[in-house]
């Protein structure tokens, strides 16, 4: 039951000088127009605020630590429905004035609302220090582990936020758990299978080995009809688990999707003409994971899922006279086109009739017909341009300089990188394209404004006669720099900003940095440069599709490699095509990256980042290199914790 406490017009006059008292005392800073707002103002709802303003009004007469007492529970509350507020409080506080429990439990309201803000570093700023790791406080704990599984997550570092999860839940009680298990679920759809397996063996709680075997069900390279046979099994030996009663919604879709499996599919790619050897490294692809699927197992006699596959040679036809006819021969599915031209030119009546895979995307989303039916899957620059945007950004840097070549491709990933950069808040700092071979030296130094700084040096020598002592200094304003490069251009423009006194600062690109092939004599000149990459391009962690791929087509690894990984996803991807977009947050794993489905339509991959070190690709780490001093610090203190 709530109760509320009206104040009458004398008393609301005395509490808000009280208020005004409280925010101004609370920091030596002069307070801010946001400062001086009422903390009348309703907080929560219209039930509970008036307790709540009581409470500060109590807390605005005491003196710290024990203010800090009184107000940590109002912010906790605050966090709920009025973050902003609750934060307003909480930096007034003085942090280090303040005993070590009460700063854990600051440290964590403000990690919270940086989590809340997707500021995943402000997340680990707050979180690893001294008064959190050595809390015995079990609340600060529990909340400190599930904050950084979400800021690992946001990072794709799955592994790691699984490890804060597995330590984190557990601490909750089963109530407190249920919050976390949509979250705590897609971790666990983002693990791989190997190490599904490891945990399930590990000695875990009842409830935790009940969530890993449910995942592991659902981890691909199943049928359709396995996972639902599994599903049945895994209900009836855990009958009381949460996820019995609550059980994740990509079940569901499943058995929608089984029910609804196309059994003829028609594949339309360019197989004579220009682009006839891109349209068959797909049409291999497809083969190629038709043939390494569960249903082509001589042991499983039982599968009724594999399709009948029709391949339509898309060379001087036009695009929907060929989907009527694929559609007259009884295909229920269509995966293609393959270029972005053809799937441009698909009609409305072509993309109601079933549903389509294609191969690339529109140049302009608004226009895409009937997107219930029509789905775009492509391997696209811009995508990766993006996706370096979102990870500088979330590495903490805030002002970037991107450097592209001076053509259609790098005025594609300029634009967007730069729309994505600010939209998420990001500064730019400046751009510029190098057109072919361009002297890569004489451009750094004109873009980092070194050359200027030697003109200055020079005028300086010439005024006074002698030759004096000089080290250009290059422009201060760049925190990231972005290159658009293939790999011959991105091994001179590393070096060229090192040369140019750029060598600390962090640059990211596109995987069209990396040739494909692990080469360190020659990829040594891009060492420190951040790539997102797609699973087939990662040296040493071959599927038995990509086993069987390359056996069959040692080409693969060449100029065209990547359109095989693109048709073997295709084919991956057609029995879960409405399961995916319906479902936001599902998604599989693929050759090409974590696959998954907008609303619209759209194919998205999540790649995997690596950072070039000593000419080869390695994980790029989420601690940031100069952060490393500080790891090690908290290092020592985890290390002088009492076990």
């Amino acid at each position: 039951m709530t109760y509320i406490h009206f104040l009458n017009k004398s008393q609301s006059k005395y509490a808000l000088a009280a208020l005004t008292i409280l925010v101004a005392g609370c920091s030596s800073q002069p307070p801010t127009s946001t400062n001086n707002r009422s903390i009348l103002t309703p907080v929560i709802s219209q039930g509970t605020y008036k307790t709540l303003e009581q409470q500060l009004i109590d807390a605005s007469r005491t003196q710290y630590p024990r203010r800090a007492e009184l107000i940590l529970p109002i912010t906790k509350e605050l966090l709920k429905n009025n973050p902003t507020r609750a934060k307003e409080l909480l930096d007034q506080m003085p942090y280090d004035d303040l005993p070590m429990s009460l700063q854990a439990r600051l440290s964590v309201q403000q990690a919270t609302i940086a989590e809340d803000n997707n500021h995943s570093w402000d997340v680990f700023n707050w979180l690893d220090r001294e008064p959190v790791i050595v809390s015995e406080d079990p609340s600060v704990q529990s909340q400190a582990y599930i904050l950084k599984a979400k800021a690992y997550s946001r990072f794709g570092e799955n592994q790691a936020a699984l490890d804060e999860w597995l330590t984190g839940l557990p601490m909750l009680n089963p109530a407190e758990r249920t919050q976390y298990h949509d979250a705590f679920w897609q971790t666990l759809l983002h693990t791989p299978s190997e190490r599904l397996q490891e945990l399930y063996s590990q000695p875990l709680s009842k409830d935790m080995r009940g969530w890993i075997a449910l995942a592991q069900i659902y981890q691909p390279g199943k049928t359709l009809e396995r996972q639902l046979s599994s599903l049945q099994t895994w209900q009836q030996e855990w009958p009381s688990h949460p996820a019995s009663s609550y059980l994740p919604k990509n079940f569901e879709n499943l058995r929608n999707s089984a029910m609804q499996r196309p059994k003829k599919v028609a594949v339309l790619l360019p197989l004579t003409g220009g682009l006839s050897k891109a349209g068959r490294s797909v049409r291999d692809g497809i083969i190629a994971a038709n043939y390494e699927s569960p249903n082509h197992s001589e042991t499983d006699q039982s599968s009724t899922e594999q399709p009948e596959l029709a391949f339509y040679d898309t060379d001087n036809r036009e695009i929907n006279e060929l989907v009527s006819e694929a559609i007259d021969n009884g295909a229920q599915l269509i995966i293609g086109p393959l270029s972005r031209t053809n799937v441009a030119k698909l009609n409305s009546d072509a993309t109601r009739q079933v549903p389509i895979l294609a191969l690339n995307y529109l140049d302009d989303e608004t226009s895409a017909p009937s997107p219930g039916n029509l789905y775009q899957f492509g391997l696209s620059a811009e995508d990766e341009a993006h996706m370096a945007a979102q990870r500088a950004y979330l590495d903490g840097h805030q002002r970037a300089l991107v450097l592209t070549p001076n053509t259609d491709w790098g005025k594609k990933i300029n634009d967007t990188f730069i729309e994505t950069w600010r939209n998420l808040g990001g500064e730019l700092a400046g751009s510029a394209q190098f057109q072919p071979k361009t002297e890569f030296s004489q451009f750094t130094g004109r873009i980092l404004h070194t050359d200027q700084s030697q003109n200055r040096a020079k005028q300086l020598n010439r005024q006074l006669g002698e030759t004096l002592g000089f080290r250009p200094r290059r422009r201060q304003d760049v925190d990231m720099i972005f290159i658009g490069a293939n790999p011959s251009e991105a091994r001179q423009l590393k070096p060229a900003l090192a040369y140019q006194f750029a060598a600390t600062i962090p640059v990211y690109s596109t995987s069209n940095a990396f040739s494909g092939t692990t080469n360190p004599n020659q990829d040594q000149d891009m060492d420190g440069i951040r790539i997102p990459i797609m699973p087939w391009l990662i040296p040493g962690t071959e599927t038995q599709v990509e086993q069987k791929i390359t056996h069959l087509w040692p080409q693969s690894r060449g100029q065209y490699g990547t359109l095989y990984a693109l048709g073997a996803d295709a084919y991956r991807l057609y029995p879960y095509l409405q399961q995916l977009s319906s479902l936001q947050g599902s998604q599989i794993h693929g050759l090409t990256g974590q696959l998954s489905i907008t609303p619209s339509g759209k194919v998205q991959r999540r790649l995997t980042w690596r950072l070039f070190k000593n000419g080869r690709l390695v994980p790029l780490p989420v601690v940031r290199p100069e952060d490393n001093a500080k790891a090690g610090r908290l290092n020592h203190v985890l290390a002088a914790k009492p076990q």
